[in-house]
């Protein structure tokens, strides 16, 4: 009997021990994301809730921001990733694989499509008949008149007898009233409708074909691209904000998902720590086992 109270004794000390570690580090893992709230007995808080993480959820967000955007992701990776072939050869297959002009206005835009194309077409025929209307077309029928039939003179002397610079000019200006008054009527009406046909065949033609053969664009816009890029690097990695967003997604996730980030990641080194707790206890069982005996 004595003999196995011995034998118990020693084992005791060094059992109890260890679970005593297991069990202490286990809670203070769990500690570190649980409870994810704050507890309350009453109007009393109580201690070490919510854990540690859910309580420095927002300064573990800003640091994790601060640290990827000085650190892990500079705006020469930016510029790197950006002009890389894969992304330049990307970005080159979209442009030229772009649908007809249509196709991609009424994807971007909706109904208002054909409401904006009337209203570019009117405005394009606007500008080019108040362009010829401000023309002085009388001296240019004069000129060009009398520039003709100085061509023409040494054929047929008898032009230059009946048509001279001061009879072309005198019907110059009613016709050069003429074809302005015909510009602002029925003329505005047919300019109008010449560019809508050319519009209509230019909307069916792919964005890419308009702009020249695939094997002729592609150098050219995959020089353009690593030009503008080069060119506005730091403008263009300014714009992403990549502290704040990262703040921001760490800021917004709940701490329960914020754990299961964390635990994919240490879910084996916390453990470690567990069973390291149980090792240790079991030691100091040990240790203080052989101190009674002593």
């Amino acid at each position: 009997m004595e003999k196995f109270l011995f034998i118990l004794t020693l084992i005791s000390g060094p059992a109890v021990g260890a679970l005593i570690g297991l069990f202490t580090n286990y809670i203070a893992v769990k500690m570190l994301f649980r409870p994810y709230g704050e507890v309350y007995i009453g109007k009393h808080r109580l201690p070490f809730t919510p854990g540690i993480i859910p309580r420095r959820k927002n300064a573990l967000a800003k640091a994790l921001g601060q640290t990827i955007s000085e650190s892990l992701i500079k705006e020469d990776d930016l510029k790197r990733v950006l002009t890389s072939e894969a992304v330049t050869d990307t970005v080159v297959g979209a442009i030229l694989a772009l649908p007809p002009i249509r196709q991609s206005g009424e994807a971007l835009i909706g109904d208002a499509y054909d409401t904006q194309r009337d209203r570019l077409l009117n405005a394009l025929t606007n500008r080019i008949v108040t362009g010829i209307s401000g023309l002085d077309i009388a001296e240019i029928i004069t000129k060009e008149g009398a520039a003709a039939v100085s061509n023409m003179s040494p054929r047929n002397p008898l032009i230059a007898m009946f048509l001279n610079e001061s009879t072309i000019a005198s019907m110059a200006t009613p016709l050069a009233d003429r074809l302005k008054d015909y510009l602002q009527g029925d003329g505005r009406a047919r300019l109008r409708d010449l560019l809508d046909a050319e519009a209509a065949k230019l909307e069916e033609k792919p964005i890419g074909q308009m702009l020249g053969s695939p094997e002729e664009l592609a150098p050219l816009l995959s020089s353009l691209y690593q030009r503008l890029v080069n060119d506005h690097a730091d403008a263009i990695a300014g714009h992403f904000h990549i502290a704040e967003i990262v703040e921001e997604k760490v800021r917004a996730m709940h701490p329960r998902h914020l754990e299961e980030l964390l635990l994919s990641v240490m879910k084996k080194e916390l453990n470690a720590v567990i069973y390291l707790g149980g090792v240790l206890g079991f030691l100091m069982g040990i240790f203080t086992t052989v101190i009674n005996l002593i």
